[in-house]
């Protein structure tokens, strides 16, 4: 009576586990199939949202948009090296304090 919940190796175990192991493969096949179809569908309804927005009589682009692209590009760049200037500062002060402290 215990033994009845157990499971033992048999050939009909093994027919499933490689059965199951068939299905897992065709249904991540199926699910990257799926997702390739959503992105594409995504990318088609962007698309035509985009167009059809500019085709509409009341929508005007705002005409400082690029000029803004460009400058928020310049400040991210500015920061970049900001932020990387400040890392070696950090570096170098870390250095300089072990040097005094093994120097003491």
């Amino acid at each position: 009576m215990w033994n009845a919940g157990r499971e033992t190796s048999s050939p009909g175990t093994e027919l499933s586990k490689n059965q199951a192991k068939k299905e897992k493969e065709r249904l991540i096949k199926e699910l990257q199939l799926i997702t390739e179809e959503r992105n594409d569908l995504r990318d088609r309804l962007r698309f035509l949202t985009e167009r059809s927005m500019k085709n509409r009589p009341h929508f005007r682009p705002n005409p400082y948009y690029e000029d803004l692209e460009r400058m928020e590009e310049v400040v991210m760049s500015i920061l970049h090296s900001l932020e990387m200037e400040n890392t070696e500062v950090h570096e170098n002060n870390h250095k300089l304090k072990k040097e005094i402290t093994f120097s003491k």
